[in-house]
């Protein structure tokens, strides 16, 4: 009785091991999961790149944002000064498809670094970001 019930046991660790195995394996033929982007305008007014710029200097930021797989929850700018804690200066919520949002800097009247960080959030909690820098002087 013992060595039938010992095989039995047997059995069904060895089923649930191969199960385990072979779920494992299952092909997922679905598509690669697609992030929101987040683009720089590039027309005339517009800064689009990392840059040297003058003390007080007024900079006209845009950008466009394309929703990924998942659904967009909000959208956020933030300035961080000389490497310190990032300042949060928009906090927007987004539910469309696609975005755009403008955004004047005036950069400050001392001289030192500023990196300005456009993000977006999606509902699951990924964050996409891209950041332009500025040297001061």
């Amino acid at each position: 009785m013992r060595t039938a019930l010992y095989r039995t046991g047997n059995l069904v660790i060895t089923g649930l091991f191969i199960g385990v195995v072979l779920h494992g394996c299952v092909r997922d033929d679905a598509k690669p999961s697609v992030n929101p982007s987040i683009e720089f305008l590039t027309s005339d007014g517009y800064t689009y790149a990392s840059d040297t710029v003058p003390l007080s200097d007024t900079l006209r930021v845009g950008v466009v944002i394309h929703k990924g797989d998942d659904q967009l929850r909000n959208f956020k700018v933030t300035a961080t000064y000389d490497g310190g804690a990032p300042l949060t200066t928009d906090s927007l919520p987004v539910g469309t498809e696609t975005y755009e949002f403008d955004k004047t800097i005036i950069t400050r009247a001392e001289a030192g670094t500023e990196r300005w960080s456009f993000a977006v959030q999606e509902n699951d909690g990924d964050i996409i970001r891209r950041s332009l820098t500025f040297t001061v002087q």
